[in-house]
């Protein structure tokens, strides 16, 4: 059984909630229990979005301040937003290009640059959670994160795509 606080932070339509959904099927699919919460907030219009997801036995959804396992940032600003919610020895991984003065460089990765060279604008998220995957501290394995897109896919074709954004997001380099 795993255990595991996750915080997801982005904003509006960087793909926050499925990136929460994917990781609650993998979740799933490995037999684990999980709970979540969503906070929407101004996402429609590219404001900041949240999202909480605990695997293992909890009650609440709610991930308290210094205590998340792991911070995944879609959006460079959203990690000064959001990395209180991080327990001390937790991970930050964050989308961003920039660096951080407080984050070790292999805990940055570009997605968003990398996802729009190869095409995939709108498979941030994906180009991102397949690096993710690739990190110690994350719950699932990449093949677990495979198979939690395989099992999302409303179509072939997006089946398709998705599993190549997370696949170029493995092969970036720690």
């Amino acid at each position: 059984m795993t255990n595991c606080k996750l915080l997801i932070a982005g904003l509006g339509g960087q793909g926050v909630v499925f990136l929460s959904r994917l990781i609650s099927q993998a979740a799933l699919l490995a037999g684990d229990d999980f709970i979540t919460y969503e906070s929407h907030g101004m996402a429609m219009r590219g404001g900041s979005v949240t999202s909480q997801v605990k695997i293992g036995n909890y009650n609440s959804p709610l991930i308290g301040e210094k205590s998340a396992d792991i911070l995944l940032v879609l959006a460079a600003g959203e990690y000064e937003r959001n990395r209180h919610f991080v327990r001390p020895g937790g991970t930050c991984l964050v989308n961003s290009a920039q660096l951080f003065a407080d984050l070790p460089l292999e805990n940055l990765m570009a997605a968003t640059d990398i996802a729009v060279d190869h095409g995939l604008a709108k498979a941030v998220n994906l180009v991102f959670s397949g690096w993710a995957a690739r990190q110690q501290a994350f719950p699932y394995s990449f093949e677990q994160m495979q198979e939690a897109v395989k099992m999302m896919a409303v179509s072939p074709a997006i089946e398709t795509a998705n599993l190549k954004a997370l696949e170029i997001g493995r092969q970036q380099t720690k």
